[in-house]
């Protein structure tokens, strides 16, 4: 197994379960050594490339480990806990690793409860790129190998030299991945996003809305073939492919598909909800972009964006039975995907930040696990809807309870609707006052009808965040502030890791 690791850029596993006494190490490659051991080594062995670790270390990732998966206790609505599994990607610089670490429960048959558990695979920090850009084809491997260990572990817990095989032929089948990745391996994650729709679709303009360029949207000339672009966000550049939409261009993208759609991490694809004429014309196109994707093998989400709806034809019979079509026609052509759709106008900026930052979250492996944590923390500080953005007013995540609509009175998809639309715009509100010294202190507060928003400014390392909360009662943001503490205490490095 020693011999293994060597040769890959994978470090080590880690294998940790949260029993009686608390997160506890159960398996770990390579085998841990004594503090003796470890003060013992010289310079020379320090500075090589083995991973070295003591039983301390371990522990300590275990304890980071699952406190960021329970904290200190379990509060979950899913009344099977073993249906609850995340991926997540966590830095540890004390150790110059990162890993990909799977999350889930496991039925022992000595515990009266569902046993929380943590898997890490680490890898060395300056090549995680790696686990970014393969995660979707590690994950099934994990998957498969859990399916099977689980039940070996259900009675006890094996001798390390029992199980050692196991572990060696899961890591035999990273090290395949790892000689064929998606993409080179580098320092620094790479992202490539689609644009794709047919021609006056509304593409460039929503990216240029997104860039705030509005003198840009008038006179705009249709995109001839493909236009990129590159932006860094969150850590990450991510290249955007503005696919001209004319006949002769969606050809030649269909069969030049290892140049234009292979290795897309993501899709925006957008249809103009005021062109009946061309519905059949664009879905035909949507199927032949599907079909090559899925020739590829990739798990390249979509986010749908029906275009040009201002808000003074939303509610006209036409636009409403175009928009039921087009919806209609995604769910034949998408089978059992989920399908996420976006009404958008470039009359309104915050329609497009809201699609736009859903479709950025997809590429965060963390965004589960964050929204799990948003869950409880809402669960315990009695709030009833909760929102993360970025300093751009990107929604990194949302937590959304019943009680939300009985404090509004309105319905639950009114009430997303509303505050997706309007916590982007709190966060460039916050911005601008704070830039002009308007803003001495970290936190808003607004009282509608019977509801409070709290809008709360955070600084992780260099990273500026906000929050939002909606509470029936002011008094609740004491408690709220205490458990905030904690929340970015255990999620701060899942924030820091949110997609690169």
């Amino acid at each position: 197994m020693e011999e293994l690791l060597r040769t890959s850029i994978v470090k080590g596993f880690i294998f940790s379960v949260y029993g009686e006494l608390g997160p506890s190490p159960i398996y770990s490659f390579p085998n841990y050594i004594t503090e003796k051991e470890l003060k013992e080594l010289t310079i020379e062995q320090r500075n090589q490339d083995d991973l070295i670790l003591s039983y301390r270390d371990i522990t300590q990732i275990s304890i980071k480990n699952l406190s960021l998966f329970i904290s200190d206790k379990i509060i979950t609505e899913e009344k099977d806990l073993r249906k609850i599994q995340y991926f997540a990607i966590l830095p540890y610089p004390d150790f110059k690793t990162t890993s990909l670490t799977y999350f889930h429960f496991i039925r022992i048959n000595s515990e009266s409860a569902a046993v929380p558990t943590a898997f890490s695979i680490l890898v060395e920090e300056n090549r995680r790129s790696f686990l970014y850009n393969n995660i979707n084809r590690i994950k099934p491997v994990v998957f498969e190998f859990f399916t099977n260990f689980d039940e070996e572990i259900s009675n006890s817990y094996p001798p390390r030299e029992d199980i050692q095989s196991k572990f060696q032929d899961l890591l035999s089948k990273i090290i395949e991945i790892e000689q064929s990745p998606s993409t080179p391996i580098t320092t620094h994650r790479k992202m490539k996003i689609l644009m794709a729709g047919l021609d006056d679709s509304g593409k460039t303009s929503f990216l240029l809305s997104v860039d705030r360029k509005y003198s840009k949207l008038i006179g705009l000339k249709p995109t001839v073939g493909a236009s990129i672009k590159s932006i860094e966000a969150l850590g990450a550049t991510i290249f955007l492919w503005d696919l001209g939409g004319q006949k002769r261009f969606r050809e030649k993208y269909i069969d030049k598909a290892e140049i234009y759609l292979y290795e897309a991490d993501l899709m925006f694809y957008f249809i103009d909800i005021k062109n009946k004429s061309r519905f059949d014309e664009s879905i035909e196109y949507l199927q032949n972009l599907k079909d090559v994707i899925k020739e590829f093998n990739q798990t390249t989400p979509i986010i749908y964006i029906l275009s040009k709806g201002d808000s003074d034809i939303l509610d006209s019979e036409e636009i409403k039975d175009n928009i039921e079509f087009i919806e209609s026609k995604l769910k034949e052509i998408s089978q059992f995907e989920l399908i996420e759709i976006y009404i958008t106008t470039i009359f309104q900026i915050f329609t497009i930040l809201r699609a736009f930052s859903s479709g950025i979250s997809k590429l965060s492996p963390n965004r589960d696990l964050i929204n799990h944590n948003l869950k409880n923390f809402s669960l315990m500080t009695d709030t009833y809807l909760t929102q993360l953005l970025s300093v751009d007013g990107l929604v990194l995540a949302d937590y959304y309870s019943n009680q939300a609509m009985e404090l509004t009175k309105i319905p639950k998809s009114e009430v997303i609707n509303v505050f997706e639309v309007s916590a982007p715009q709190f966060a460039v509100l916050f911005k601008i006052f704070a830039k002009f010294k308007a803003l001495k202190q970290d936190e808003a507060v607004f009282k509608v009808a019977n509801s409070v928003i709290i809008f709360q400014r955070i600084k992780i390392e260099d990273n500026i965040m906000f929050f939002l909360f909606l509470v029936d009662d002011e008094n609740k943001k004491e408690k709220i502030k205490t458990e905030l503490k904690g929340f970015l205490k255990y999620t701060q490095d899942l924030l820091l890791r949110y997609i690169a």
